[in-house]
């Protein structure tokens, strides 16, 4: 798993928003997204990826996921992150919480999800067709 905390090289070195699963950056689609925050607690989060990109990558041959209909989004709804902004969500508690990536199915999901002044970072692990895949989405909010 890429470390997204890591300090940065250059002072001017900007975080880069991504979409990214397995080693596809699915970008975004800003329009059909929603983002409904109250301090640190997520009302709405359902970040869906950009369906031109996806179209794209389903015309190469060694798309992995060429056989998917829509492009992956992901979704979390009614978490309160508490002081910290982050939460870990994973198998002892993710019945705990209406999170997932839909991606021809709802694809439970190992991550840490984190808010900041500007940003909307998770990073972890997604299980699509029984296979573990790194997930990391970076979002300015």
């Amino acid at each position: 798993m890429r470390n997204i905390f890591k300090k940065k090289t250059n002072e001017t070195e900007e975080i880069k928003e991504e979409f990214i699963i397995g080693n596809y950056d699915f970008s975004f689609d800003r329009e059909k997204s929603t983002i409904e925050i109250n301090g640190n607690e997520i009302i709405d989060l359902t970040i869906k990826s950009d369906e031109n990109i996806f179209d794209e990558l389903c015309e190469k041959e060694d798309f992995e996921f060429s056989f998917g209909i829509y492009s992956p989004e992901f979704y979390a709804r009614e978490i309160n992150l508490g002081k910290k902004g982050q939460i870990v969500i994973n198998e002892e508690n993710q019945n705990d919480y209406e999170t997932a990536v839909y991606f021809m199915e709802h694809n439970d999901l190992n991550i840490n999800l984190s808010l900041h002044p500007n940003w909307i970072l998770i990073v972890g692990w997604t299980k699509i067709s029984g296979k573990e895949y790194p997930i990391s989405i970076r979002m300015k909010r």
